[in-house]
């Protein structure tokens, strides 16, 4: 199904985004990702997430279910956004 193959493509970019981000600002990433959310300037990883999500509710849309795609310690993130529409 190629809506699965994309929500598996957004979740390596998001994932590498984040390790990226994490093994660069090392032991400051968790400030730094705040001030990052909380700036008005495009965050890679924000997009990458939202690109995520977007796949997700896309696979959903198909008919496709959440419970079946594995998002491992983004799962609840992800759902999270989607709740909120």
């Amino acid at each position: 199904m190629e809506a699965l193959k994309r929500v598996e493509e957004a979740l390596k970019a998001y994932r590498e985004c984040v390790e990226q981000e994490a093994s660069q600002y090392g032991p400051e990433y968790e400030r730094v990702t705040f001030m990052e959310w909380e700036a008005p300037a495009p965050d890679p990883c924000a997009e990458a997430f939202q690109g995520l999500v977007d796949a997700v509710r896309a696979y959903e849309a198909l008919g496709g279910s959440r419970e079946d795609l594995d998002l491992g310690g983004y799962r609840a993130r992800v759902y999270r956004a989607l709740s909120k529409g």
